[in-house]
Order: C-alpha cells, then sequence, then structure tokens
C-alpha cells in the first residue's frame, strides 16, 4: 500500500466515513429520533415548577413559622428536603439527561441513543423514584442527612436508574460514526461515572441502618468522620455533576447557536480536567470553622483557588467563541439564557474562592450568604442554562418554533428580576448575621432584623414560581399547537403593512 493510501486509511479509521468527515458534529445523520429526550425534557418542566413550589412554601414559613400549623407533610424540615433534593435529581438532573440524549446523537454521528426504549423506561423510573421520595418525606421516612434525605431503597433504585442512563451513553459512544471526541461527549461519559461513585459513597449504602427511615439514619459510626464525607458528596454533587453538565451544554449551545467553531479544544480540555483534579476537595471549605483536621482544610483551601484555573480556561473559551457574535445575546433567546447562566456560573466560582478565606469565612458562616451562594450555582447558573437548552431544544425536535416569543421573554425577566431580588436580599441577611454574631448580638435579637429580607425573598421566589410556570405553558401551548401555522399567518397579516410602507 502507498503512503498516501496508508495516510488515507488512518484519516478514515479516526474519523469515519467521507459523510462523517463533512462536518466534525454529528452531522451525518439528519433526522433524529429524539423520543427519549422529549420524555426527560418534558418531565423535567413539570418538577421545575413543583419544587419551585415547595421553594415558595418555604420562603413564607421563613415569615410566618405558623402559617402551616397543624399539617405535618407542610413542616419546613419535611419540605426542605423535597425541594433541594427535587431541584437537583428531579429538575436538573432530568433537564440534563434530556439534554444529553439529544446532543450525544448529534455528536456521534448517529440517528438515535444505544437504546431509546431503555432511556424512556428510564425516564419513567426517574419519574416514580421522586413521587416515592416525596411520598416518604411526607410522611417523615428519612436518613436525616443533607442531600441524602431519601431512605435506602431508594438510593438503590436511583443508583439502578442512573447505571441504565451511564450504559446508554456509553454504548451510544462505543457505536459512534464520528471518531473525534467533541468536550460535550468527554464530560457526558466521565460525569455520569463520577456522580455514581459520588452517590454511592455519599450515602453510605453499605450501611443502610434503618432501612425505612424510621430509626438510626444510614451513617458513619462517629459524627465527626460522617460530617467530613456529607460535605464531600453534598459538594461533588455540583462539581461533579452539575457543573460538568452546565459546561457540557455551553459548548454544545454556543457553537451551535452562533455557528462558530469552538475556539480552543486545548482550553476545553484544561477545564475539563481541572474540574476532574481539584473540585473533589472543594467541599470542606463549608467545614473551615469546624474541629475538623488541618490539613483537610488546606487542602480545600488550596482546592477552591486552584479551582479558578479551569474556570478562567472555560471562561475564555466561551468568550473567544462568542466573539463577533454578540448582537446574538439580544436576537436569541435560548442563547441570552445560557450566557446569563454563564456569568453566573462565573461569579458563584468567585465567591467560592472568597468563602474558602478563613477571614471571610468567619463572616459568612452559618448565614443566608451561604443560602444565596448555593442558589446562584443551582438557580443562577443551572436553571438559567436549563431553561434555555429547553427553549433551544424542544423546538429543534419538535421543528417548528415556540408558541409565544412574548411569553418566553416574560420567562426570562421574570427570573432575572425574581432571583437577583433574592440573591441580594439573602447575601445582605447574611452579612447581617455574620456582623451581629462577631459583635456578640444573640441570635433571639438577631432573627427580627432577618424578617424584610425573608420577606423580599418571598416576593422574588413567586415571580421566579411564575416564570418557571410560564415555561411550562409556552412548552405545553408549543407542543399541541401548530406554530408554524401561527407563524405562517402573522407573516401573511404584516405583509399588506410591509408592502405598503415598500409603495410609499
Amino acid at each position: 500500500m502507498t503512503s498516501a493510501g496508508k495516510t488515507w486509511d488512518q484519516m478514515l479509521n479516526r474519523f469515519g466515513s467521507a459523510r462523517d468527515r463533512a462536518s466534525t458534529v454529528g452531522l451525518a445523520v439528519q433526522e433524529h429520533t429524539d423520543e427519549a429526550a422529549k420524555i426527560w425534557l418534558y418531565s423535567s418542566i413539570v418538577w421545575l415548577t413543583i419544587v419551585d413550589l415547595f421553594g415558595l412554601i418555604l420562603a413564607l414559613e421563613l415569615i410566618s413559622p405558623n402559617l402551616f400549623e397543624g399539617i405535618p407533610w407542610l413542616l419546613f424540615s419535611r419540605i426542605r428536603p423535597l425541594h433541594v433534593n427535587g431541584v437537583i435529581f428531579a429538575w436538573l438532573s432530568m433537564m440534563y439527561w434530556g439534554a444529553l440524549f439529544y446532543m450525544i446523537p448529534r455528536l456521534t454521528g448517529l440517528r438515535s441513543m444505544w437504546s431509546e426504549k431503555l432511556a424512556i423506561w428510564t425516564a419513567w423510573g426517574w419519574n416514580l423514584w421522586f413521587l416515592l421520595g416525596i411520598l416518604t418525606i411526607l410522611m417523615g421516612m428519612t436518613q436525616g442527612r443533607e442531600y441524602a434525605e431519601f431512605i435506602w431503597p431508594l438510593d438503590i433504585m436511583l443508583i439502578l436508574l442512573w447505571t441504565s442512563n451511564i450504559v446508554n451513553i456509553l454504548m451510544t459512544v462505543f457505536n459512534r460514526r464520528v471518531k473525534p471526541l467533541y468536550v460535550t461527549t468527554w464530560w457526558a461519559m466521565a460525569s455520569p461515572l463520577w456522580l455514581g461513585a459520588d452517590y454511592i459513597i455519599g450515602n453510605v449504602i453499605w450501611r443502610p441502618g434503618a432501612i425505612w427511615g424510621n430509626g438510626v439514619s444510614g451513617a458513619l459510626p462517629t459524627s465527626m468522620a460522617d460530617g467530613i464525607l456529607n460535605w464531600w458528596y453534598a459538594h461533588n454533587l455540583f462539581g461533579l455533576w452539575l457543573t460538568p453538565m452546565l459546561l457540557a451544554g455551553l459548548y454544545y449551545m454556543v457553537p451551535r447557536i452562533t455557528k462558530t467553531p469552538l475556539y480552543s479544544h486545548t482550553l476545553s480540555l484544561v477545564s475539563f480536567w481541572g474540574m476532574a483534579f481539584f473540585y473533589t476537595g472543594v467541599g470542606h471549605h463549608h467545614l473551615l470553622q469546624t474541629p475538623t483536621p488541618g490539613w483537610l482544610k488546606t487542602i480545600a483551601i488550596l482546592s477552591s483557588v486552584s479551582l479558578l484555573i479551569p474556570v478562567f480556561a472555560f471562561t475564555v473559551n466561551i468568550l473567544m467563541t462568542m466573539r463577533g457574535n454578540w448582537e446574538k445575546f439580544f436576537t436569541n433567546l435560548p442563547l441570552r439564557f445560557g450566557l446569563t447562566g454563564f456569568v453566573f456560573y462565573f461569579l458563584v466560582n468567585v465567591q467560592g474562592s472568597f468563602e474558602a478565606i478563613q477571614s471571610f469565612n468567619r463572616l459568612t458562616h452559618f448565614t443566608n450568604f451561604v443560602v444565596a451562594h448555593a442558589h446562584l450555582a443551582l438557580l443562577g447558573a443551572f436553571t438559567f442554562l436549563g431553561m434555555g437548552l429547553i427553549d433551544y431544544i424542544l423546538p429543534q425536535i419538535l421543528k417548528k418554533p415556540l408558541y409565544s416569543a412574548k411569553l418566553a421573554h416574560w420567562q426570562y425577566w421574570l427570573i432575572v428580576i425574581g432571583f437577583l431580588g433574592f440573591f441580594w436580599a439573602l447575601t445582605i441577611a447574611g452579612f447581617v448575621q455574620g456582623q451581629s454574631w462577631l459583635r456578640g448580638v444573640p441570635e433571639v435579637n438577631v432573627i427580627p432584623m432577618l424578617q424584610p429580607y425573608f420577606m423580599a425573598r418571598a416576593i422574588s421566589g413567586a415571580l421566579i414560581v411564575i416564570s418557571g410556570i410560564i415555561q411550562a405553558f409556552n412548552i405545553y401551548k408549543t407542543v399541541t399547537t401548530d406554530t408554524l401555522h401561527t407563524v405562517r399567518m402573522e407573516m401573511i397579516d404584516a405583509l399588506p403593512d410591509i408592502e405598503m410602507e415598500v409603495a410609499a
């Protein structure tokens, strides 16, 4: 074989067929099944409205603790774990899985996932899992560990569902037609594996304790060791799953919408490996004011600061990809959602590094500042991206525009205003708490100072709830309405005016 022939064979081996080489983003297949993606995304929209309402109930109870007195299943201690777990596992995780089931076939040059049926059945199993989680928590059945409240049988159920999706993703990638792996595919393979290990370890599933949640929870034998493990697990829910999926979504959506190649593959790998190496030690910066080992605190501080390396690599990559395309921020609403989440993601990481500084941590520890920080990530970064991905992906799948662009704009501005009011109210409340405690003011005297901020939180939270309901309604009408016909009629109605202007 000639050297030219060998070179040609090497190219075929790396890039696939001639048709595949026409595009490195999976355009070899023009039609896709997308049935699984639809089920996951529709489910996530429903859960978003429900878990947002849980959050609003919590905000109202902070203003009036006896608001739902006499109703055990509306106690703060039962609604709070449902809100937290619902946001992470029902809303964001189902949205992320739906987005992956849309993106991966396109990035691998395939018509569908390895098994669409498996993905669909897993979606229904996931919905059943969280519904059972709601029922058991409301009945008072819990393991009593933060971010790990669901009882042991539900832990096992989630692990099986998670494993099903991991197998589906890996088999799809192994059978790909486009040989190079785009960075989104890297995240799609690695992040679910990381999170699966994190969930198994963090929930201490080898020690189920009281299986049905009626006694001592499954945990490590000593409280200090269990606290250390619990925060390692809780923060890695963000660092090994929610954050990587944000990067994966933006790495896909920004080049697609702007029709611009990603600025740097190298920077994308810096962000990938940097996140993998530095994030696992970050969680313990929440334990700096506790009697945990000094070396563990040092690791947490160094990891939190070092995390800025992959964050800046990702930030530069997206900003350079957007170079010359910023007008699309104002004309493309899904991109605006995504880039708004991108800005909040950058800010939450900078804020997290400040939280790892001992003197600053002493001021903000155990205050509402930490609650604001968590919402800057879950609501500001991840939820904004999720709304953008849904408004981008579902019209692509359905092959028709959104029912109402006006409703989508209302959705955007309501959540922007609601989130900013929510975030600043809690941030200021946190500083009030921290300064008061440092001056020795008793907690009983600090609580009345927080009431105005809690009221602002509830009002802002109501705007966020309305925004989610608007999106759910908009998507429902998009699915059930011939929006292509509506657009055609609007264009026809506008034509006489255009013709008159031209004639004039």
